[in-house]
């Protein structure tokens, strides 16, 4: 639809406005109601995929893109950046609809989290140096230790501002204005400290969507989502029509092989990246990953709208940006239909479909909720005087003994897996 709507728009779209407004909304739409806990006991494979397997999978991607493709390194690197970032949304979705184990969701949601904040650091390490055409490891090593960790902590603390905001909103819609200005005041502080924007959104995220999960009541967390998935989406497809807009139809065809080329490339990068990684991490700590899951995230390494917006992004003073748009889309195409989209069949090829989930499961999770709702609705008529105290304190004994039961499986069924 993009390509057929060239009148639109009228000049080539300004890298500042991905960068700026795009990119940062689409991190914090994904980071904002990830379950944190459930990273932080996934904390190493997850950070094997994110430093080195990123690392690892740029480096491979960029060696065996010179090879085939015949490019300059430093053009072969800058793609292999740009195709390091994962998106994993319809990965993910495709795990809540078979019931996937809840750990092999973990690794890869907090995977695509923090491998999209390294790789878009490195993206535009990669973009300067090829601008400049100078590149040196130590100054490139210390940018990205310093845009990390400068975007973790201005993260921290614009997300520990958020959070004393977020619980003193009076309203649905002062909470959901609140965390649109925490967006940008987060990313524009980082860009300005010469930090991370991607990281510091990320962290900001992951600490308001852990307080909201906490002390707000299930009706406005309904509503923050429901407008943060809205936005996501609008986004998803708004870069797309963008992207379709930017390129010509002729130079999909021109580059058909460099794509199916790069294609390649990717796969191969990737899976050297996550059984490398997983092997090492077996022999340092003995925590094993199964085989697989390690085929899922090679088979699940789809690339999406970040993709799209960092390419975009690229300041014009890259000479071959139009070759690496049209290379970074078709890619992205070709990923979204022949991996996306058979994707559920895969799981079910290797047996993993269905592995973690019963009925039982179902019926606890849903009366844990049913259970939590109806004490605050209890809480909601004792504070308007609708129910007599005797009453409240039995009916939420009830309730709570129905949590402790609902828990108790679920506990149970993590300690299995």
């Amino acid at each position: 639809v993009g390509a057929l709507l060239k009148v639109v728009p009228p000049h080539p779209l300004d890298p500042e406005l991905v960068l700026l407004v795009f990119l940062p909304l689409l991190v914090f739409e994904a980071a904002l109601f990830v379950d944190v806990g459930a990273l932080r006991q996934q904390a190493r494979p997850i950070i094997a995929l994110a430093v080195p397997g990123v690392a690892i999978s740029l480096l491979t991607t960029a060696g065996v893109a010179t090879w085939a493709l015949a490019l300059p390194f430093g053009v072969a690197l800058l793609l292999g950046a740009l195709l390091a970032i994962t998106d994993t949304v319809s990965v993910l979705l495709a795990f809540k609809s078979e019931r996937v184990s809840h750990r092999l969701g973990a690794i890869m949601e907090g995977e695509s989290l923090f491998n999209d904040g390294t790789a878009l650091v490195l993206v535009s390490l990669t973009s300067v140096a090829f601008a400049t055409g100078k590149f040196d490891g130590i100054v490139a090593f210390r940018g990205l230790t310093v845009s990390i960790v400068g975007g973790a902590a201005i993260g921290g603390a614009f997300g520990a501002i958020g959070t004393v905001v977020l619980r003193r909103a009076p309203d649905h819609l002062t909470a959901i204005l609140s965390t649109l200005v925490l967006v940008f005041a987060t990313s524009l502080g980082a860009e300005h400290l010469h930090s991370s924007p991607v990281i510091a959104v990320v962290v900001a995220a992951l600490l308001l969507g852990r307080a909201a999960r906490k002390f707000l009541e299930p009706s406005r967390i309904l509503a923050l989502q429901g407008f943060w998935e809205v936005v996501g989406f609008s986004i998803n497809v708004l870069l797309f029509l963008l992207v379709g807009m930017e390129i010509k139809a002729s130079m999909l065809w021109r580059d058909a092989v460099p794509i199916g080329l790069t294609l390649v490339a990717l796969h191969v990068g990737r899976a050297v990246a996550v059984y490398l990684c997983f092997l090492v991490l077996r022999l340092l700590t003995r925590e094993v990953v199964p085989f697989r899951w390690q085929h899922v995230m090679v088979f699940g390494n789809i690339k999406g709208a970040l993709s799209m917006a960092a390419v975009l992004a690229l300041p014009d003073s890259v000479p071959d940006k139009p070759r690496l748009v049209t290379i970074v889309f078709g890619v992205t195409f070709i990923t979204l239909v022949t991996q996306a989209l058979p994707f559920r069949r895969f799981l079910g090829a290797l047996g993993i479909a269905g592995a973690a989930g019963n009925r039982e499961l179902e019926s606890a999770r849903a009366a844990l909720v049913a259970a939590r709702r109806g004490q605050f609705e209890l809480d909601e008529l004792l504070a308007t005087g609708l129910v007599s105290r005797g009453d409240h304190a039995e009916r939420r004994a009830e309730f709570q003994r129905r949590i402790i039961v609902a828990e108790g499986t679920l506990r149970a069924h993590v300690g299995h897996e």
